[in-house]
C-alpha cells in the first residue's frame, strides 16, 4: 500500500513524500525508526479499503475502526514522547569531560585504522549525552558527504571553541589529526579539572550562606515580632541595637501595596541578579564585569591566574599544532574566557602584523606579569614558542590549583567567624532588654 505522509525532521523542517508498507503503523514505524521524522499526517493514496461482506456484520466493521483509533492515539502519544526526547536531548549540556572522551576515543580509533566516519558512527551510538550523541551523527554524515572534520565541528560553534576547531583543521592539514586529538582531550581534562576545583571551593561558603539566609528569614518573621509585642508591653526603653532590630523585622514582614515586604526583597534581588545577567551580555557590560573580576580583592588573583593560565595553554596548543601566529592569536583572543585579554590580545594580533614580537608588545602591561613576558621572549627567541608557554601554561595551572587548596583552608575559619559575630550580634540584641525586663520585674 502506498501512503503519503507530512512529517517534521530533527530540526522541526516540514517534509512531504510518499512511502509504501503494509499498514499504516508500519509506515508510521518505518518514517520514525529508518528516516527519523515524526509522523504529523498519513494517508492512504491507492484506494479505499477492501469493501466488508454482510457475512462478516458489523463487528469486523467497529473493530477496523477500534483499530484505526486505537493507531491514531498511538501514533499521537509516540508524537509527543518524541518531541519530549528531541527538546531534552537539544537542550542537553556537552561538558568538558563529555568532549574529552570524544577527542580521545576518536584518536585510538584513527589510530587503529578507523574511517573517521566509522570512528564517529561509533562514538556517536556509545555517547551517553543524548545531544552529543546527534552532534555527532550529524557531523559523521558531513563528514561521509565530503566535508572536512573541522567544518563540520565549525556548525556547532556553542560546543566546540575556535581553539579546538582551529587545532583539528591544523591537524588535518598537517596529517597528525590523531595527535592533535590526544593533546586536546588532555588539555580539556585539565581544565575541566580546574573548574571543577573552583566550583567545589565554592560550593561550602555557598551552602552556608543558603542556610544562614533562611535562618535570618525565620528570625525575622516569626521570632522578632513576638519579642517585639513582648518588649513593648513591658514598657522598658529599648537598646539602640533592637531597635533597629525590631524596626527591620516590622518591615520585613509589613506590606508595600498588596504584596509582602520580604517577597517584595526576593523580587528586587532576582531583578537585580536578571539585569545584571543582561547587562553581561552587552559589549561595554561584558568589558567592566571582566574587568571587575580581576580586580576583586582575593578572587581577582585567581581569575587573572585561570585567565594566563587559559592564554598559554592555547598559545602552545596552536603554535605546537602548526597554526600560524596571527591565527593562533586570534583564536586564543576569543578562546582565553576573559573580554579585557581578548581586547588586549586582539592589539598584540595587530602588532605582530606590523613586525612587533609578542614579547615587546605584552612588556610593561599590567594584565601579563614579568613571568610571561620574560618566557614569551625565550620561547620567540629560541623559535619554542609552543614548548615554553606549555611550561608557562602548566605552572599558572598548579598556582591556581594551590590558590584553590589555600582558599577552602583559608574559608572555613573566616565562615565561622563571621556567623559566630552575626549570631553574638543578634542575641545580643534580644537578650539584653530581656534582661533589663527581668530587673525591672525583680526590683518591683
Amino acid at each position: 500500500m502506498q501512503f503519503n505522509y507530512t512529517a517534521r525532521d530533527k530540526k522541526g523542517k516540514e517534509i512531504t513524500g510518499t512511502i509504501s508498507s503494509v499498514s499504516k503503523l508500519d509506515a508510521a514505524d518505518k518514517l520514525f525508526n529508518e528516516q527519523h521524522l515524526n509522523v504529523v499526517s498519513l494517508e492512504q493514496t491507492d484506494g479505499k479499503q477492501k469493501a466488508v461482506t454482510p457475512r462478516q456484520g458489523s463487528s469486523v466493521v467497529e473493530k477496523n475502526n477500534d483499530e484505526k483509533v486505537f493507531t491514531t492515539r498511538l501514533q499521537f502519544a509516540k508524537g509527543i514522547i518524541n518531541s519530549i526526547n528531541e527538546y531534552l536531548a537539544v537542550h542537553t549540556k556537552v561538558k568538558p569531560k563529555d568532549k574529552a572522551v570524544v577527542f580521545r576515543l576518536l584518536a585510538v580509533m584513527i589510530n587503529a585504522g578507523l574511517s573517521i566516519v566509522k570512528a564517529l558512527k561509533i562514538l556517536g551510538k556509545q555517547s551517553e549525552n543524548p545531544k552529543l550523541k546527534l552532534v555527532l551523527d550529524d557531523v559523521a554524515q558531513k563528514v561521509e558527504m565530503g566535508s572536512r572534520f573541522s567544518d563540520a565541528l565549525a556548525d556547532y560553534s556553542e560546543i566546540f571553541t575556535e581553539a579546538e576547531i582551529g587545532m583539528i583543521a591544523a591537524g588535518e592539514a598537517s596529517g597528525q589529526l590523531n595527535k592533535t586529538l590526544v593533546n586536546l582531550a588532555a588539555e580539556t581534562e585539565k581544565s575541566a579539572g580546574i573548574l571543577k576545583k573552583i566550583h567545589s571551593a565554592m560550593i561550602y561558603p555557598l551552602v552556608v550562606l543558603t542556610v544562614l539566609l533562611g535562618a535570618i528569614f525565620l528570625v525575622m518573621t516569626m521570632v522578632i515580632p513576638k519579642l517585639g509585642e513582648l518588649f513593648e508591653g513591658a514598657g522598658a526603653e529599648l537598646p539602640t541595637s533592637t531597635k533597629i532590630l525590631v524596626n527591620a523585622s516590622n518591615w520585613f514582614i509589613g506590606y508595600t501595596f498588596i504584596l509582602p515586604n520580604w517577597l517584595m526583597l526576593i523580587f528586587m534581588m532576582v531583578g537585580i541578579v536578571a539585569f545584571v545577567n543582561y547587562w553581561k551580555k552587552t559589549t561595554t557590560g561584558k568589558v567592566n564585569w571582566d574587568w571587575l573580576m580581576l580586580h576583586l580583592p582575593i578572587f581577582g588573583q585567581l581569575n587573572q591566574k585561570a585567565a594566563l593560565a587559559s592564554f598559554a595553554r592555547q598559545l602552545a596548543l596552536l603554535s605546537s599544532s602548526g597554526v600560524a601566529i596571527i591565527r593562533t592569536l586570534e583564536i586564543t583572543a576569543n578562546a582565553v574566557g576573559n573580554e579585557v585579554y581578548r581586547l588586549r590580545l586582539l592589539e598584540v594580533k595587530a602588532d605582530v602584523e606590523k613586525g612587533i614580537p609578542i614579547h615587546k608588545s605584552i612588556n610593561n602591561d599590567p594584565l601579563f606579569p614579568d613571568l610571561v613576558v620574560s618566557m614569551i621572549a625565550v620561547g620567540e627567541q629560541t623559535a619554542q614558542l609552543g614548548s615554553v608557554t606549555e611550561k608557562v601554561a602548566t605552572f599558572y595551572d598548579e598556582e591556581v590549583e594551590i590558590f584553590v587548596k589555600n582558599l577552602s583552608t583559608i574559608m572555613e575559619p573566616v565562615i565561622i567567624v563571621v556567623i559566630g559575630t552575626l549570631v553574638a550580634g543578634l542575641v545580643a540584641a534580644i537578650m539584653q532588654p530581656i534582661m533589663d525586663i527581668s530587673d525591672i520585674a525583680a526590683k518591683a
